[in-house]
């Protein structure tokens, strides 16, 4: 029953969506444009039937048919220009909508093209404040090798300055055991 039920609202939405859509100079069953062209169908119907028509006295078409004839003609000719007057009328309405449509678009384009300016001056700024901050870390990096390279110098001065020492020490303790003897 369940199911049932969800395919028969499924049908419904399916339907009433279907019916929202709006093809371009294709009308629907109820518009204006269906009823003018059933209208000029009926009077083809009859210019065709008063075409058919002889009552003449020898068989052909009398002033009478012939009236009717023009007649309808005039009318097919003025249910035409209502055809054409309503297409037209769709057609601005359509124009207008599409130059809605490309206003909206235009105004939504101008804002993303804003935003993304916005964005890309974030990011010049975001990346300049990176590589002033790289720049911090590189110094400090250096800064802090300063202490480890003057510690190397002193410790290297201070073996040199003991080798010194003790080679000179080496070489005057030679002279004075020679001096004691």
């Amino acid at each position: 029953m369940r199911y049932f039920i969800a395919f028969f609202l499924g049908c419904i939405a399916i339907t009433t969506q279907a019916q929202n859509i709006r093809y371009s100079y294709v009308a629907r069953p109820d518009s204006v444009l269906n009823i003018l062209v059933s209208q000029r169908q009926g009077l083809y119907k009859q210019w065709a039937q008063n075409q058919q028509e002889r009552n003449a006295f020898f068989g052909g078409q009398s002033k009478k048919d012939l009236r009717n004839i023009i007649t309808t003609l005039e009318q097919i000719l003025n249910k035409d220009n209502e055809i054409l007057t309503e297409l037209n009328r769709m057609k601005q309405a359509e124009v207008t909508e599409l130059r809605r449509k490309n206003s909206d678009v235009s105004k939504r384009v101008n804002s993303y093209l804003d935003e993304s300016g916005a964005l890309m001056e974030e990011n010049k700024q975001l990346r300049s404040q990176a590589e002033r901050n790289r720049k911090r870390v590189e110094a400090l990096e250096n800064q802090s090798n300063y202490p480890f390279q003057i510690t190397i110098c002193l410790l290297i001065a201070s073996w040199v300055l003991f080798f010194f020492l003790r080679r000179k020490k080496s070489t005057a303790e030679p002279q004075r055991n020679s001096d004691l003897r």
